[in-house]
């Protein structure tokens, strides 16, 4: 594939220069997405630079007979010479690569790749390909047709969420039995061998669980309820859970702990809330609210899915590959991140055993970045002061005394704020011309469930399909000769 530009600077750091005007620099097209650079230099300059890389290594090399520091010139580049020419043409690529494209203004994204260099009587020539954002029309984004799944919180989900707090302030209380769900049980679970079912050396994992968790699984729970303390059983996690390992342990109870919790009048209202609120119907609308504005904020995920699906399948162009399997490379090194400790098959595997599987979504991600990219530029689209708002009062209440003005300052310079925050901005955008259908929560979900089509049509009873599957694109910037990379998001200027 080739070697990507900065990986490393040796102790001369390349102190020598070379002129700009000396620099001899062509562009051509490979395709849309991707940009073959040759830079052409002086082959004097590149002997002087190469000689200079000779003498320092000649400081630290010892062979016997010769003292350190002065073994022959001559014996170094026939004994080192090739490893040595090798490290210098890495770096001496490194920064022609950063002045051409300084002083000839080319715009990239993602790390540059070195691919390969040749010798000419007066000149030395480097071929590196870069990506670049390709040239596209942008389809219509305006006017998009999509659902907007509406739940109307209801009297029974306040009641949940309210004995849900009533538990955060139970007592906790010693007893022998577990009776029913609002019970804290410790459990031994104890490996076996899985043929005999008898106990094996191995490491007993202790954890405790509150039956009236949803993580809890159902199976578990049925065969917790009713036990009493010390009272042993075989389980297979596997039985309720097809994705966990198939392995009969023992799970032996080792603590059982009541929740008793505070009766829900006025009173338990004033202590939790220190005042705030004084009634019961207080407490229940302010819990309403806090309910719908989470139903409110899943309605608008959903609708961003929909919105970044049908923007990415009316593209069509090339996409960058550098980019592309840099963002999978990442989204495979996360996965395995959150998921092998607790998936024995994932433990060993690298990125790239299964990157191919990440391909898909990376590309969605990549290509929705580069259409964000050009709606933001053809909009005009700029961050206010009004867009950092609810961040400045968010840290201002958990920090009264933080500088409004320094914060400020802050959030407009870090660029993966401002990322998220022109994304936000770019997508309530589109969101605001769309044509929405409002539909029940729980039957869009059923649709999604089921495959359906993309876009909403009047009294249809087809199916819509959805996106699952995106992220941000966060900028980062960074150089090419720290062995850093630049995003469709920061990118260098460019002129061709």
């Amino acid at each position: 594939m080739g070697q990507p530009v900065g990986v490393r600077v040796s102790p001369s750091a390349l102190f020598y220069l070379i002129k700009e005007n000396e620099l001899e620099v062509t562009i051509n097209k490979i395709d849309e997405a991707t940009k073959e650079v040759k830079i052409s230099v002086p082959k004097s300059e590149f002997d002087e630079g190469l000689n200079e890389e000779f003498k320092t290594a000649q400081q630290y090399i010892a062979l016997k007979g010769f003292r350190k520091g002065r073994v022959p010139l001559n014996l170094i580049k026939n004994l080192y010479g090739k490893q040595i020419e090798e490290d210098f043409v890495g770096e001496f690529a490194t920064k022609i690569f950063k002045d051409a494209t300084k002083s000839n203004e080319i715009k990239f994204i993602g790390k540059p790749i070195f691919k390969n260099y040749t010798k000419e009587e007066d000149k030395v020539t480097f071929v590196f390909t870069i990506d670049v954002i390709p040239d596209f029309e942008l389809k219509e984004y305006k006017g998009l047709k999509i659902y907007e799944p509406v739940h109307r919180v209801t009297d029974e989900e306040i009641e949940h969420e309210i004995e849900h707090r009533l538990l955060h302030t139970a007592n906790v209380q010693q007893i022998n039995q577990v009776k029913h769900e609002h019970t804290l049980v410790t459990i031994d679970i104890i490996p076996l061998d899985q043929n005999t079912l008898e106990e094996i050396n191995g490491k007993i994992q202790t954890t405790t669980v509150l039956l009236s968790s949803e993580t809890v699984l159902p199976d578990l729970k049925q065969m917790l309820l009713g036990k009493s303390l010390g009272d042993e059983f075989v389980f297979n996690p596997h039985d309720t859970e097809p994705s966990a390992p198939n392995e009969n342990v023992k799970i032996r109870i080792k603590n059982i702990s009541e929740l008793v919790m505070p009766p829900f009048n006025d009173e338990f209202v004033q202590e939790y809330t220190k005042g705030r609120l004084q009634t019961t119907e207080e407490f229940k609308e302010e819990i309403g609210y806090f309910l719908q504005e989470k139903w409110d904020l899943k309605t608008n995920d959903e609708m961003v899915k929909q919105v970044i699906k049908q923007l990415v399948e009316a593209h069509e162009f090339d996409l960058p590959q550098t980019v592309l399997y840099e963002t999978a490379n990442k989204l495979s090194e996360d996965f395995l991140k959150k998921y092998s400790d607790a998936y024995p098959q994932l433990r060993g595997k690298k990125p790239e055993e299964i990157i191919d599987d990440f391909l898909p979504i990376a590309e969605s991600q990549v290509k929705w970045a580069i259409i964000k990219k050009k709606i933001i530029e053809k909009e005009n689209l700029q961050l206010e002061d009004y867009d950092i708002d609810s961040i400045v009062e968010e840290h201002k209440r958990q920090d009264p005394n933080a500088n409004e003005e320094e914060l400020r300052n802050y959030i407009k310079s870090t660029p993966h704020i401002v990322d998220t925050l022109m994304e936000k901005k770019v997508l309530d955008f589109i969101i605001g011309f769309a044509e929405t259908t409002e539909i029940d929560f729980d039957e869009y979900q059923k649709m999604v469930e089921e495959g359906f089509q993309e876009e909403p049509t009047a009294n249809s009873n087809e199916e819509l399909t959805t996106f699952d599957s995106y992220a941000n694109n966060e900028a980062q910037d960074e150089q090419i000769s720290d062995g850093e990379k630049e995003t469709v998001d920061n990118e260098t200027t460019q002129k061709e």
